[in-house]
């Protein structure tokens, strides 16, 4: 009886364990920025920074990965670094994005036109680059899984494990 109850138990544990959700264990930072000031928070592995000068507005996260924003001349950076990627965003004016997301993912978005409201946004998957910078007008997506956005130019790309796709735009209409 005592070797029918231990199957029992054991069953139940292996398929109790195969139905109920365990708790994640992912570290998180989060660092706001206004004002001019400069925020750092670390916490192993994962990590966050955002910094500004009087005029602009920083966001950073890091789960389980390395979040970065710097906001400068009005811009309202945010930067998502998760699961081992790193996101960062600089903007001198407009709205950068970034979002680096799984390991060895990493997304740059750099905004330079002081007092515009330009958009650009990257994000970058599990080993992949993705990138953009408004001054050059550039967008770069390297890997299996980036998208990259200047909505200023209308630059955009795409990478996927079919292959890379570029559109050249011409901006917002008039």
């Amino acid at each position: 009886m005592k070797l029918i109850s231990a199957i029992a138990c054991s069953t139940a544990a292996i398929g109790g364990s195969l139905f109920v959700p365990g708790m994640a264990a992912a570290t998180d930072v989060h660092c706001r920025s206004e004002h001019g000031t400069d925020v750092t928070l670390i916490d192993g592995e994962t990590a966050c920074r955002a910094a500004t000068d009087s005029y602009g507005q920083a966001r950073a996260t890091g789960i389980d990965g390395v979040g970065y924003a710097n906001a400068t001349s009005g811009a309202t950076a945010i930067g998502i670094g998760a699961a081992g990627g790193v996101g960062a965003s600089e903007g001198a004016g407009g709205v950068p994005v970034a979002l680096g997301l799984g390991p060895d993912a990493v997304a740059m978005t750099s905004t330079t036109e002081p007092g515009m409201r330009t958009f650009a946004i990257s994000i970058a998957l599990e080993g992949s680059r993705a990138g953009v910078e408004t001054a050059e007008q550039t967008v770069v997506c390297l890997g299996a899984a980036a998208f990259a956005w200047n909505a200023d130019s209308g630059d955009a790309c795409l990478a996927t494990p079919f292959g890379l796709w570029r559109t050249h735009g011409t901006g917002y209409p008039g």
